[in-house]
């Protein structure tokens, strides 16, 4: 759980490739560390950063935040991290491709925005239509790329899925339905948590040689630990700020932090109980969430004394007492200095974050941003590492270590998990009443 070496921006990633002319960093001794999970984990971190930042720059651009160019450079950054992955499977031209296509995407939606603020409905619609060829294209891609392993139609619906929880929270955000753009929001979190997993089992069919099975019981348990943690910072620098700029969605992008602290705490119950889950609950909320919402109002008062007090609560005192817990509740698999020492280096990047935005300084809180979230996805490694390892009884899977090559390429364990992937897109998307592009282009 050495977290502290994980600073540098998500790039770093594409050297957990193995077999490919890059170094292994995967110890295939440990479940949640195989080649296969350790794929789908830097395939989950530069997904769910993309969408979590698309949302924050879409709302930046629309609200007038000076911010806004820097978020949408981040997005694009994001974008770079995942050509050299793509081309460490594919080839440079495969990388090339995935990311020419990929910047379709984030043109679209930074024009999206910016129309729905001037009011320009046929720059809306010409925005919505690069959006769905980024859509139709990355479809074509990835089923011809993965040789079919990830079907073509899937890919596409799952893709229009991803886009659609996107517009959707940002629609809904304009129209002032914060409660729903929110619940949005965590469900398009959810949503693209299971492109990992799909993207990663259909390279492990193709390259059964290079890549184990990531869709195990021990590598969705790590995607979830990685998710709510990832989800939690994510939704702490969007409530900061809004909070600081005395937004009228401020309560409710707190309330999401509260749905994503309940998930936490139903985790820890499944796994140590109740008493643990409450004492977990209490230490998160009066330690964690409610000193962010103090050191926001803090700044925004410009108020030194209590910016500091609030600062050394998050950095030291939670810290201290979070890894504590957690070191006692793994039976120091997780041992206690060093846990406190990582879970301060992600508490100080959550306060560098935000205290850069304030002063103004955009671009360098959007970099200290992007290494924050790279910390959360070691900070899931290193917990699910211990837990697994503290429980292996939990996480046995009956599927084999390597992904078997089958007539069509591919395996059963893969075609269900893209089957999963794309039914639940799509009941997710009937339940919250997304409004589709086809949708649209009727209206």
């Amino acid at each position: 759980m050495k977290f502290r070496k994980v600073l540098a921006p998500i790039l770093g990633t594409a050297l957990l490739i193995p077999g490919m002319g890059m170094a292994v960093s995967a110890e295939e001794g440990s479940p949640t560390e195989t080649s296969g999970v350790e794929l789908r984990a830097t395939l989950d971190s530069l997904l769910s950063e993309h969408y979590a930042l698309a949302v924050d720059s879409m709302m930046k651009i629309y609200d007038g935040d000076e911010a806004a160019e820097a978020a949408m450079a981040a997005l694009d950054a994001n974008a770079a991290d995942m050509e050299p992955v793509i081309a460490s499977v594919y080839g440079e031209e495969g990388g090339a491709a995935f990311t020419e296509i990929f910047d379709k995407h984030n043109t679209g939606t930074d024009e999206y925005a910016m129309a729905v603020k001037e009011g320009d409905e046929a720059a809306q619609e010409e925005a919505l239509a690069e959006i769905q060829s980024f859509v139709d294209e990355m479809g074509a891609f990835l089923g011809t790329a993965t040789e079919g392993n990830l079907p073509e139609d899937g890919a596409t619906a799952a893709l229009r899925a991803h886009e659609d929880f996107v517009q959707n929270t940002f629609d809904l955000y304009v129209a002032g339905d914060y409660e729903a753009s929110y619940t949005s929001y965590l469900e398009g979190f959810k949503q693209i948590f299971g492109a990992g997993g799909a993207i990663s089992g259909a390279i492990a069919a193709q390259f059964p040689d290079k890549f184990t099975d990531p869709n195990t019981a021990a590598g969705d348990f790590r995607s979830t630990v990685s998710r709510i943690a990832a989800e939690h910072f994510a939704l702490a620098q969007l409530s900061m700020a809004k909070g600081y700029n005395g937004a009228a969605d401020f309560d409710f992008a707190d309330w999401a932090q509260d749905q994503n602290t309940e998930e936490f705490r139903t985790a820890i119950v499944s796994i140590y109980g109740e008493d643990a889950g409450t004492q977990f609950a209490s230490l998160w909320n009066n330690e964690h969430i409610s000193v962010q919402s103090e050191l926001a109002t803090a700044q925004a008062a410009g108020n030194e004394e209590e910016i500091q007090q609030a600062q050394t609560a998050l950095i030291e005192t939670f810290a201290s007492d979070l890894g504590a817990f957690l070191s006692g509740a793994t039976e120091e698999r997780l041992p206690q200095e060093e846990t406190i020492a990582n879970i301060a280096a992600h508490e100080q990047t959550v306060v560098d974050t935000f205290s850069q935005y304030a002063a103004g300084d955009f671009e360098t809180s959007y970099d200290t941003y992007r290494e924050g979230y790279t910390i959360v996805f070691a900070i899931g490694k290193g917990l699910s590492g211990a837990i697994v390892d503290q429980f292996p009884d939990k996480f046995e899977t009956a599927v084999p270590d390597k992904m078997p090559a089958t007539g069509l390429g591919g395996s059963a364990n893969q075609s269900n998990t893209m089957m999963i992937w794309v039914a639940m897109s799509t009941l997710i998307l009937l339940v919250s009443g997304t409004v589709t592009y086809r949708q649209r282009r009727q209206q």
